[in-house]
């Protein structure tokens, strides 16, 4: 047994003492009272049997008195003295059996009273005892436990003692890693340098590539004016002008009647990868495209055909949208990279200003990536993330004017003015802001997430492309209310950001977009009926861009190919 062991025991022995005198000190008189008035039952008892041998003596000793008494006066005359002191005795005896009898029957009832209070006692003291065995079990267990976590705090304290060990040997590990850290960070800052200086080259040679390009084409078309000199052209002084005005109030009209496309005319690869962007320039002799390959990409049509004309880079992901200023000749693309860029149609040049590592026309405050971007009046740019906002960012000042709130990823949006915005969300909501102020001034919600939004030319009308619905909504803007729903069998968008857009007429004859199994798919706006379904890609139609004239229209699918589809 070892010394914890004596020491509890002794001191559970000193405890249950101490508890035994507490409790029985109450009852001690009570015990003590019981033990006298059994004692003094007893002596009653003895007392009472000696009166009962008297009283039966003195009745024998009466009857032989009286039956003596018959024998002769004198004996009786005798006796009568006799008879009347034992008959005092007697009344005497009785009257102390009857007290006797009393007290007994006293003494009996607290003799009963503590028998019951004994048996009481002795109750409690059973329990106490059942108590106390079951303490000295848990007393045992506890034992067994205190073994056990005396075991296991030997076995933590042997391995607090590994770990110190081990403790020592991480951290001259931890040293030895953090002199390999700083100095990969050292190497990783001088390769971050050299890899801008890289870039910035890249870029040079990209502005320097493009200036040859741009030189021969300037060139090119000295020779197509040279070759043009030689010709000669026969014109009739007698023509009526009035024929030349009439000629050319029809070419006008031509510019504004639609014709309905319904082949491919010319099919050619576009970017790397997914098409996610194409934009025509004001005057319809350019186009833009973006996607994959992280470049925005420049074309010229030529005798119905595309012409590779020049590259935009410096987006480090996905080129998401784009936009045309064609009064400033710039272009706004949206990237993946969480950014917004602009470039110079004139010399396709990302300019870098003396001294800079980023590009001026770097646009960079978004958390996620930006899907949509566009031109809002004069040198304004306004764009929306997937980080539930939209930012309105000044050219001159080169910083972010103004954050909209929206509370939900925007994939597209579309401007009215150099004040008014409209944002389609995942939420499956549109919004309308004024940059004036925060919050959105009325909101539309339709039954599906908003993959794309386009305006009509007379700025009267907005179409919506809804995912999770498989069609199209057209939006009076002047009254916030859809007014046609346009549907097909096979139509199902297959991106979030893929795009439906409005023909470029003023009365927008035809809605046209592009779904998941290569399909392009163009209804009239006015009846609401599919007027073509064209299956000419292999891939889900992603964007797609009208003619500025409208007589053909360019669509471009997930896998690099383009379709220019005419009459």
């Amino acid at each position: 047994m070892t010394v914890i062991d004596s020491l509890v025991r002794n001191e559970i022995l000193n405890s249950l003492k101490e508890r035994n005198k507490s409790e029985s000190r109450p009852h001690y008189h009570i015990i003590k009272s019981h033990s006298k008035l059994a004692e003094l039952n007893i002596t009653l008892k003895q007392e009472i049997n000696e009166l009962k041998m008297d009283n039966q003596r003195l009745v024998q000793e009466n009857l032989e008195l009286r039956k003596s008494s018959g024998s002769g006066i004198t004996t009786t005359t005798l006796s009568v003295d006799k008879y009347q002191l034992f008959e005092e005795k007697l009344l005497k005896a009785q009257e102390e059996v009857i007290d006797l009898q009393k007290r007994l029957v006293d003494q009996t009832q607290q003799v009963i009273s503590l028998n019951k209070t004994l048996k009481e006692k002795d109750d409690e003291l059973s329990t106490k005892e059942v108590k106390i065995l079951e303490l000295e079990n848990k007393i045992e267990t506890l034992k067994t436990i205190n073994k056990e976590l005396e075991n296991k705090i030997a076995a933590c304290e042997e391995q607090l003692k590994v770990w110190k060990d081990e403790k020592v040997e991480i951290e001259l590990q931890y040293n030895c890693l953090l002199q390999k850290f700083n100095k990969a960070k050292e190497e990783y800052q001088q390769i971050l340098n050299a890899s801008l200086r890289f870039r910035e080259e890249q870029i040079e040679k990209m502005n320097k590539f493009n200036e040859l390009e741009a030189e021969r084409i300037q060139l090119k078309l000295k020779e197509e004016l040279l070759k043009a000199q030689t010709d000669f052209t026969h014109v009739n002084l007698n023509d009526n002008p009035m024929s030349a005005a009439a000629s050319n109030q029809s070419l006008k009209m031509h510019a504004y009647s639609i014709p309905l496309v319904n082949k491919a005319v010319y099919k050619f690869d576009c970017n790397e990868g997914e098409v996610n962007a194409i934009k025509y320039h004001r005057n319809g002799k350019y186009f833009a495209t973006g996607g994959g390959d992280r470049k925005i990409k420049l074309w010229e049509l030529k005798d119905g055909k595309t012409e590779h004309i020049g590259s935009l880079i410096g987006s480090n992901a996905s080129v998401a949208s784009i936009d045309i200023d064609s009064e400033n000749n710039l272009i706004a693309g949206t990237s993946f990279d969480f950014a917004c860029r602009l470039w110079s149609m004139n010399d396709h040049r990302l300019r870098l200003s003396s001294g800079d590592v980023q590009p001026t026309h770097t646009l960079t405050g978004h958390t996620n990536k930006v899907l949509s971007g566009k031109f809002l009046g004069v040198m304004k740019v306004v764009t929306g993330s997937y980080d539930r906002t939209l930012k309105v960012w000044d050219l001159m000042q080169k910083a972010c004017i103004k954050t909209l709130f929206a509370g939900s990823s925007c994939n597209d949006l579309v401007t009215l003015d150099s004040q008014s915005i409209i944002s389609g969300h995942l939420d499956k909501k549109i919004r309308f802001w004024d940059i004036r102020m925060d919050p959105p001034q009325s909101e539309i919600s339709l039954q599906g997430k908003i993959t794309s939004l386009d305006i009509s030319s007379n700025r009267n009308y907005l179409l919506a492309s809804i995912r999770d619905e498989n069609c199209l909504k057209m939006i009076d803007t002047r009254m916030n209310q859809v007014t046609e729903t346009f549907c097909c069998e096979d139509y199902r968008p297959g991106f979030d950001w893929a795009r439906a857009i409005f023909s470029p007429d003023m009365d927008h004859q035809f809605i046209c977009a592009g779904s998941a199994d290569g399909s392009v798919i163009i209804w009239n706006s006015a009846s609401t009926k599919v007027e073509k379904v064209l299956k000419e890609h292999n891939a889900s139609v992603i964007s797609l861009a009208w003619h500025p004239q409208g007589h053909h229209l360019i669509t471009c699918d997930a896998k690099k190919k383009s379709c220019n589809l005419g009459v």
